[in-house]
């Protein structure tokens, strides 16, 4: 989180030094790398349940925390505030959420975890 803060605090003659990458692509991979971290919340073992919903819930944490990221940006000279960013960062969360649900499928296939039981 603390990068896309920085690299949203750049002006644009700041950014002319950084390869020159379509917008909305950057927003995409930023935000798909941050909900999968976002993922990491809950265990394989979680995961194997209600995937779907664990995907909508780091998508929604990706497009929140992209909500204060536009608002940031419309602070800062040369920079403003697009809706356009806005969906791409969810299309990026979900994209990333869903990426890890695969991620945790394959390696739940592979290498099951077994429940743990506390009372064992």
């Amino acid at each position: 989180m603390a990068i896309v803060f920085k690299l949203s605090s750049l002006t644009n003659e700041q950014l002319e030094d950084f390869p020159q990458i379509w917008d909305k692509l950057a927003h995409f991979l930023e935000y798909a790398t941050l909900a999968g971290c976002y993922a990491m919340i809950w265990t394989r073992n979680e995961w194997s349940r209600r995937q779907w919903l664990r995907v909508l819930i780091v998508g929604m944490l990706a497009l929140a925390y992209g909500c204060t990221d536009e608002y940031h940006q419309s602070f800062v000279e040369g920079r403003d505030c697009s809706a356009l960013d806005l969906v791409a960062d969810l299309t990026g969360g979900l994209f990333g959420g869903v990426v890890y649900a695969f991620i945790t499928r394959i390696l739940n296939r592979f290498d099951p975890v077994t429940p743990q039981n506390p009372q064992a």
